[in-house]
């Protein structure tokens, strides 16, 4: 049984960035990354190719995945609440943008609408958009299903670049870029305002869990309202162009939210030095990725990170990259969030950390 207020305790001292004497962490148990094919009634979408539209994922059958995967993580002593969300492996904005989604063999992805960026006049949000409609029944009927067990949160959701680049294409917006600065920025502008519409329309649709609120996907327990986001494509763009188009967008996500966190990748870390300058920022979230840098490479990132803001590093953690972020990193404003692939497997890491 998990002690609610000594969890709540825990994490409230990670946001304020108080000395623990060991890192706040959380485990999610999966044999993949393919996190949206664990759930056994999805799988009968995922043909590859399959367009897939809003009335095809029936919320009522995909509970019993949920409420399966809650009882599989009480398995766990764990120091976080496990968080349920909009089923995650929909491209949620994208679609709500006007993007199709198909199926592949483990998840869903979007293709980009045809549209050239001068043909753009203005993106609005329409409270009537299936997609979005989809999105809030998943809200309303997972707060349901809680009974104030767990929290419900915001799934994985794209940043400005990433809404543009599903939209345009991303070939098409490096393009428009060059062509006009100014035109591009204003449509990171506007699908930050659509995002921040169907963010506010969940917490219309949830509640509080004890008082708060979780980071979805990465379930951090927050005392307030949070907020997450990400901008993967800032992959193939430059420092100068993320702090001329989208920094702005960043700070207007953060602003109404007191608890915020940014999802980076290793090939996004030439904006950590504007991201660190953002007003309203609290947190950093940087993947390991599979075949990506190891732990000790991005060490010299994660100290930057770990001086202004909240660090959580997320992937299939090991003893060796434990011992790594023991001696190299500070307990304070740090959280591991462990990929395993079984219950014995987090109970094995959890005893590492614990001695």
């Amino acid at each position: 049984m998990q002690d609610i207020q000594k969890i709540i305790e825990i994490h409230e001292n990670f946001w304020e960035r108080k000395p623990t004497t060991r890192p706040l962490n959380n485990y999610r148990i999966a044999e993949d990354f393919f996190f949206a094919a664990h759930f056994e009634e999805i799988k009968p979408l995922l043909i590859p190719g399959k367009e897939i539209f809003p009335h095809m994922l029936d919320v009522d059958l995909l509970l019993k995945d949920y409420e399966n995967h809650f009882q599989e993580i009480q398995k766990i002593d764990q120091q976080a609440f496990w968080s349920a969300e909009p089923y995650t492996g929909i491209p949620w904005m994208e679609g709500i943008l006007g993007c199709s989604i198909f199926a592949s063999d483990k998840s869903f992805v979007s293709k980009p609408t045809g549209v050239k960026a001068e043909d753009i006049k203005e993106i609005t949000f329409d409270h009537k958009n299936e997609w979005y409609l989809k999105y809030i029944e998943f809200c309303t009927k997972l707060t349901k299903l809680s009974g104030g067990r767990f929290p419900v949160a915001q799934p994985i959701m794209r940043g400005p670049s990433d809404m543009t680049g599903a939209i345009l294409g991303q070939g098409e917006m490096l393009y428009a870029i060059l062509r006009d600065k100014e035109m591009v920025k204003a449509i990171f502008e506007q699908v930050t305002d659509v995002f921040l519409e169907v963010i506010n329309g969940q917490y219309q649709a949830t509640k509080d869990f004890h008082g708060g609120y979780s980071v979805g996907f990465y379930r951090v327990w927050a005392p307030g309202k949070v907020i997450w986001f990400q901008e993967d494509l800032t992959a193939i763009l430059s420092p100068t162009l993320y702090r001329e188009l989208l920094k702005g967008c960043a700070e207007k996500i953060c602003r109404d939210y007191p608890y915020t966190a940014f999802h980076i990748h290793p090939s996004s870390f030439f904006i950590v030095d504007d991201l660190l300058e953002v007003e309203g920022l609290k947190a950093i979230e940087v993947n390991k990725d599979v075949g990506g840098p190891s732990v000790k490479e991005m060490m010299g990132v994660f100290k930057k990170i770990i001086q202004k803001k909240c660090l959580i590093i997320w992937g299939d953690l090991d003893e060796e990259d434990i011992d790594c972020i023991k001696r190299e990193l500070p307990n304070t404003g740090l959280y591991l969030n462990i990929i395993v692939e079984s219950a014995e497997r987090a109970r094995q890491l959890q005893d590492y950390i614990d001695k």
